[in-house]
């Protein structure tokens, strides 16, 4: 099932059976590229519906500044291993964590809930 969202990028499911059990979900921009700004651009689940990866992409390049941009976990949930990546480029995790647009990302959320603490 193809559709279409508001901000003109597409959410298509795919599914084990004619049930409802979801075997994965992927977000595409206009251009057909992996594409999602507020979460995973493709999630794939294995057929006892645990989670078996998820692969964060902006306009088709790994992309994710507070947390691995790509994940695999086992068929009990637990992770398996993980790729760190900005921009499409790949680091390890400690180099991730060096990066600027992380460290600026991190910053802001530290001060985002010290900010929520206080309202």
């Amino acid at each position: 099932m193809r559709v279409k969202l508001e901000n003109g990028c597409y959410k298509i499911i795919n599914y084990f059976d004619e049930k409802t059990k979801i075997k994965n979900i992927t977000y595409y921009d206009s251009n057909e590229l992996y594409h999602r700004l507020d979460g995973p651009a493709d999630i794939i689940y294995f057929e006892n519906g645990k989670i078996e990866s998820k692969l964060y992409f902006i306009k088709g390049t790994t992309h994710r500044l507070d947390g691995p941009a790509m994940i695999w976990y086992n068929r009990f949930g637990k992770i398996e291993g993980e790729r760190y990546g900005i921009d499409g480029k790949e680091y390890s995790k400690e180099e991730y964590y060096k990066q600027p647009k992380v460290i600026k990302k991190i910053n802001i959320e530290r001060n985002l809930k010290l900010l929520n603490k206080v309202i």
